[in-house]
């Protein structure tokens, strides 16, 4: 349970476990607590970063290069550049991951953003959400309504 913490929305919590600033900006580790029904993130690519999630309690539904799949505890997912990925928890139960960034990037300012965008209820626009993944090495795709329903964060 240690390490800052942010809430995103009413459903997500994340607390960073390993900063850049702390790893030379080679890692970030964040733990990403869902609640059941969890937007989570839209189908997206980095075109500098590693991604990785590490499944450790619940479900989560991964988006990986057009295949989205139910992913249990102990699952891992890499996730090379410019690899469209996403997720969300439209289960029942809460959902713990952790997700890593190689290099880190900063990434911590990303969660805070969200954080802030949506805190008192707000609700960002979509060109606000854009900006700030843009700022971040994060771009939305379009994934031809493969997946339907996608929220995001």
């Amino acid at each position: 349970g240690e390490g800052e913490s942010v809430q995103i929305g009413t459903t997500t919590n994340t607390t960073f476990k390993a900063q850049g600033s702390e790893t030379d900006g080679k890692l970030g580790l964040y733990e990403h607590r869902m609640a059941p029904g969890a937007p989570g993130a839209s189908p997206h690519v980095h075109n500098e970063q590693l991604e990785a999630f590490y499944v450790l309690h619940g479900l989560v539904e991964l988006h990986l290069d057009g295949k989205t799949f139910a992913a249990p505890p102990g699952t891992y997912v890499n996730v090379p550049m410019g690899v469209s990925h996403g997720f969300r928890n439209p289960f029942q139960d809460q959902a713990t991951m952790l997700i890593i960034f190689t290099p880190a990037l900063n990434r911590e300012e990303y969660f805070r953003g969200l954080a802030e965008m949506y805190a008192d209820g707000n609700k960002p626009t979509e060109d606000e959400l854009l900006t700030l993944m843009a700022k971040y090495d994060q771009f939305e795709v379009d994934i031809d309504g493969t997946v339907p329903g996608w929220g995001r964060h």
